[in-house]
């Protein structure tokens, strides 16, 4: 048995930095549980050279897998990526229906990329080999695979929510998605509730639901726990801090609900004034999807905020919000998980969140303050669980984090943490797996 595995982007990319290739690891998230799962298991990887200098590794061993890469026209990116994946499927998916940019041609495009994938894994798979595919990228691949006569063991993993079958049904395409994960001989998602709607949507759009159900599985993605706990064992991320810290990291993007948690901290100052001082805001925001219309803007809006609550609350000796917008290495990321005393996660809408799972994983006090939204709220019922609209929950949800006894704090980590450890990155491929494994 071998994994073909797909995904829209790949563990790492090639770019030219002063005459010479350089590497680029794709640090967090789905892609770095991705690749200990390859590590692990073994395969092959079918993804998107968007790398500059990636044409030059198309096939690439990485020892006990290898990496396949498809190659994009800038008009094929811009259709396929910008237009249709990320202006309509991703804000479709996040329920942010005045932020679906819809036009007809970007599906074209959308569709001709999916057949290029389809092309490389029906050119480079065996018969015995199981097929991977992953995300909202890739949601025609099943269905073109299952149309070209291919009848491999076929799991398909949907990382972002799925919505109500109603809201669903906005998607004039939906009848195609569907019936094309439908294909597969498994589908997977994170929590329970995206089970339900997936199963809702395919009655609305088939008339049937009984002969979906049994391919529906719930399980959600786990981390590489076994790293986080080397990293905080190693020593060298014990800092001595007089003021209490307070971290998030999120990319650039408005489901992540960013300008929200800006001014929750400015009511928090505001209503709370005696923890001026005595506590820091390290909010960092990576660099997402520059091309898409609207990211620039919220970008502006969001550093527009935090510099007019500086301003109001900060002096020489202190900043309420310290901020930084750009990637982090997995070295600084683990310090600033180890040192928090609260991860501030509240995303809008969330399929899971990781970051979640690496915080408790890393860290040895700290409380998490977690978005009733996000997917991995269901699996924590020891995190503070807030509501991301509520300016004023979200302040008051601090509160209650920062003036936590600990001894309560441990006991709660020490649950969450549980949670973690059991289901780790090889707990959630096992489970996958084993769905399509006799």
């Amino acid at each position: 048995m071998s994994i073909i595995m797909a995904t829209s982007r790949g563990p790492h990319s090639y770019e030219r930095i002063k005459d010479k290739h350089v590497k680029r690891e794709n640090v967090g998230g789905v892609a770095t549980g991705l690749k200990n799962v390859m590590e692990n298991v073994g395969g092959k990887w079918v993804c998107w050279g968007d790398g500059a200098m990636d044409s030059g590794f198309q096939h690439e061993n990485m020892g006990n897998y290898s990496i396949d890469r498809i190659f994009l026209t800038q008009k094929e990116k811009r259709g396929y990526y910008d237009e249709y994946s990320n202006s309509i499927l991703w804000p479709l998916f996040h329920y942010f229906r005045e932020k679906i940019q819809y036009n007809s041609r970007s599906f074209t495009f959308y569709e001709s990329v999916n057949r290029k994938f389809a092309a490389e894994i029906i050119n480079i798979c065996k018969p015995e080999d199981i097929l991977w595919i992953h995300d909202y990228q890739l949601s025609l691949v099943p269905g073109m695979l299952r149309d070209s006569g291919l009848m491999n063991r076929m799991i398909f993993t949907w990382h972002i929510p799925w919505i109500s079958g109603e809201f669903f049904s906005i998607l004039p395409e939906r009848d195609r998605v569907i019936r094309s994960i439908a294909s597969a001989d498994s589908i997977t998602f994170h929590t329970h509730e995206y089970c339900t709607n997936f199963t809702s949507s395919y009655a609305r759009s088939t008339g049937m639901r009984d002969d979906i159900k049994r391919k529906v599985h719930a399980i959600p993605i786990g981390i590489n726990y076994r790293k986080f706990n080397d990293f905080r064992k190693s020593g060298s991320l014990r800092k001595e801090q007089k003021k209490s810290i307070v971290f998030s990291i999120d990319r650039l993007d408005y489901t992540k609900g960013l300008v929200k948690r800006v001014r929750a901290i400015e009511t928090f100052v505001r209503k709370y004034p005696e923890y001026r001082e005595k506590f820091t805001f390290i909010m960092v925001v990576t660099p997402s999807r520059a091309n898409i219309r609207g990211y620039d803007e919220l970008k502006n809006d969001l550093e527009m905020n935090i510099g007019r609550v500086n301003g109001l609350y900060g002096s020489i000796s202190w900043m309420p919000i310290i901020y930084m917008y750009r990637k982090l290495t997995q070295s600084q990321l683990m310090n600033y998980y180890y040192n928090a005393d609260v991860a501030l996660i509240t995303p809008l809408k969330d399929g899971l969140n990781l970051v979640a799972e690496e915080f408790v994983a890393a860290t040895e006090k700290g409380a998490l303050v977690i978005s009733e939204f996000a997917g991995i709220a269901d699996y924590l019922p020891d995190s503070i669980k807030v509501n991301p609209n509520s300016i004023e929950e979200i302040s008051e949800k601090l509160k209650v984090a920062l003036d936590m006894p600990q001894e309560e704090k441990l006991k709660r980590l020490k649950a969450m943490k549980e949670f973690v450890i059991k289901h780790d990155d090889r707990w959630w491929a096992k489970k996958v797996l084993g769905t399509v494994i006799p």
